[in-house]
């Protein structure tokens, strides 16, 4: 069963979507408390493939925590009156990315931007943009595997947010199995540091794998998961360059293949499920950032 579940409602439901267009709901707080938190722990070099605070991520890279909180700044907390999840400033300060199954739940009526929030850290500092009416998704779809491919969404800030984009990816070349990739979580509630109305939570990164590319528009990931983590981003590493090229839509996680959870990953059993920046979801982007006076 795969899931797009990662948006955390402010009361009730957690949708769970099946290949099979199987739809049920789980109640929030037996959800996460159902699903044991995973410790995110200082990680030495042989375990970099786990998820790490900012602050761990800097003691691993030998990096300053100044210059890690400055090159993850752009990642956020989308907040909706649907639910939170993540986000992150792209290509222009004023242009966000981040799922549409944040905004709606498969072909029901959309929630409109403008009711939602970006909320992001300079330091200690938390600020929060809201979000314009301008927002682009696909065509939605009621049933897998259209529904993965078709959930992405760009949405304009009311006004610039004070970071650095990230960088899009620009070329057009295939995905390539095994290749070495950077998830970055904007809202991680598996971790601590900071806190909300649900309780603590932080901003993770995590390098791993990209596994199992189908047909180019989705793929695979052998990076964990966690509640809050739709819409966050994954980057190709470019030498010192970060640039975007895939947002999360959901995951598989079989537990009957994993009952304690933190296993290795096996498609369709275990595993973070991507969707690739290419066709209308990469031309939408680029537009928006071509019309931003905010770059």
């Amino acid at each position: 069963m795969m899931r797009n579940y990662a948006v955390v409602l402010p009361g009730f439901l957690v949708l769970w979507v099946s290949a099979s267009n199987e739809v049920s709901s789980w109640e929030r707080r037996g959800a996460i408390n159902g699903h044991p938190a995973r410790p995110i722990v200082p990680v030495a070099s042989t375990e970099r493939d786990r998820r790490m605070t900012e602050e761990t991520y800097a003691r691993a890279n030998d990096l300053s925590p100044d210059e890690v909180g400055n090159r993850f700044a752009a990642s956020g907390v989308l907040r909706c009156p649907g639910g939170d999840s993540s986000a992150q400033v792209t290509g222009a300060r004023d242009v966000i990315t981040t799922a549409a199954h944040a905004f709606r739940d498969l072909c029901k009526p959309h929630t409109s931007p403008d009711k939602c929030t970006f909320e992001y850290y300079l330091g200690a500092e938390r600020r929060t943009i809201p979000l314009s009416a301008s927002l682009w998704m696909d065509t939605c779809a009621d049933s897998a595997p259209k529904a993965v491919v078709s959930d992405w969404a760009v949405v304009k800030l009311a006004f610039p947010a004070d970071v650095t984009p990230y960088e899009i990816y620009e070329r057009t070349d295939i995905l390539v199995e095994l290749e070495r990739v950077l998830a970055v979580v904007g809202y991680d509630i598996e971790a601590r540091g900071k806190r909300d109305r649900y309780g603590p939570f932080n901003k993770t990164m995590q390098e791993c794998q990209i596994r199992d590319v189908r047909d180019w528009s989705t793929f695979e990931t052998s990076c964990e998961f966690t509640f809050g983590a739709s819409g966050s981003a994954l980057f190709r590493l470019l030498g010192s360059r970060m640039t975007l090229f895939g947002v999360l839509s959901g995951d598989y996680h079989d537990q009957e293949y994993c009952p304690r959870g933190s296993c290795e990953f096996k498609s369709r059993k275990w595993s973070s499920v991507y969707v690739t920046l290419k066709g209308e979801f990469k031309e939408r982007l680029l537009a928006a950032v071509r019309l931003s006076t905010a770059r």
